[in-house]
């Protein structure tokens, strides 16, 4: 039976992500591509998809960057990161290109996904960054992003980083079932103190919100 996987932020190529997040990586950048490469297919068959939500390659020259997608398995999908411009230029190309499985390079690329898996009750808003709310949050709809790398999001809700760095893994959608069912839906008007005023003016409105917005970046 095929598989679906998430990952986010392989950044192949990259020599100072080492220096970043080290913690899944090898010392050195050859090694990394080629250490990234192995730990994907040795999950991912042919048979299996998987959503990459984005910053797949630091590499300058699209030959590098194809030479590193012909060689990972599976119907790959991607929602494009701050450092995907490069594959958003070649994207006509890439998606037209077969790798080694006879699937094309990239199935598809977007900057935003709305996913709904078979197996899943759940629908899924896939972005590259974190937001604060997504499509569906207050009915338990799940957030996947990535572009942090190795921290958590300090947003309420069903959401996931499911960047490399965070878990050293692909993961499954059971995995995201796992991390995410049980955490509680997001309030559509949200339940926070900053929301309970009623501004006397707009001018009184504006001097409230600046207020707020220095306390939240104070924190």
């Amino acid at each position: 039976m095929s598989k679906v996987f998430f990952t986010s932020d392989l950044h192949f190529s990259h020599a100072n992500i080492i220096k970043f997040c080290p913690a899944f990586r090898p010392q050195y950048v050859d090694e990394m591509d080629e250490y990234l490469i192995s730990q994907w297919n040795s999950v991912v068959s042919p048979e299996d998809t998987v959503y990459n939500l984005g910053d797949v390659s630091f590499a300058h020259d699209i030959g590098r960057v194809e030479a590193v997608l012909r060689r990972l398995n599976g119907t790959h999908h991607l929602i494009y990161g701050n450092h995907d411009a490069l594959i958003r230029q070649h994207a006509p190309r890439l998606l037209n290109t077969p790798k080694h499985d006879g699937l094309p390079l990239l199935a598809s690329a977007q900057d935003y996904l709305l996913l709904k898996l078979p197996d899943s009750k759940q629908k899924m808003v896939l972005f590259h960054y974190p937001i604060h709310e997504w499509d569906g949050c207050h009915k338990g709809w799940y957030h996947l992003h990535g572009h942090i790398h190795d921290r958590i999001a300090p947003v309420r809700g069903r959401v996931l980083n499911v960047g490399w760095d965070l878990h050293g893994r692909l993961l499954e959608a059971s995995d995201i079932e796992r991390f995410l069912s049980a955490l509680p839906k997001v309030s559509h008007f949200g339940d926070d103190d900053d929301k309970a005023w009623l501004p006397s003016s707009p001018e009184q409105a504006a001097a409230d919100i600046r207020a707020i917005l220095k306390k939240h970046n104070l924190q």
